[in-house]
């Protein structure tokens, strides 16, 4: 899945982290083409993990900061990518690089870009966008 314009939430930073995300996939359909190696799984597999928490974080944050009202299905949404990933990371750990866990990395993180970055990031990024229009008419 390429970035598009569209996807963008009007939140500069967290548009930035999406498109990381994006490229983290690309990057595992690349590495699949071209004969994924072990060593290029584990370091993506790693990045994906490091990336997603902090990135878990600073949206959070945000949310909490403008009392988005669904806070809760977000953070379910992100504790289920959390455990899935884990439970990735760990088949790796256990048992290499095989083709049902690249299958599985694969469509989470395409799953995970269909559903939720172009799905319930965008009503949060709808949200945020009213709420900084109200305080800003208010500031007035």
């Amino acid at each position: 899945m390429r970035w598009k314009k569209e996807y963008n939430n009007g939140i500069p930073l967290i548009d930035t982290q999406h498109q990381q995300l994006f490229r983290f996939s690309d990057e595992l359909q690349t590495a699949i083409s071209s004969g994924l190696k072990q060593a290029t799984l584990k370091e993506l597999l790693v990045n994906v993990q490091q990336y997603t928490v902090r990135h878990f974080i600073v949206e959070e944050k945000i949310m909490a900061e403008c009392k988005y009202p669904w806070l809760d299905e977000q953070l379910e949404a992100h504790a289920h990518f959390k455990n899935r990933f884990n439970e990735i990371f760990d088949d790796f750990n256990e048992n290499g690089l095989t083709p049902p866990l690249v299958n599985a990395l694969k469509n989470e993180l395409v799953d995970w870009i269909s559903n939720h970055i172009t799905g319930i990031d965008q009503k949060f990024g709808d949200y945020y966008q009213e709420y900084q229009s109200q305080n800003a008419s208010s500031d007035t």
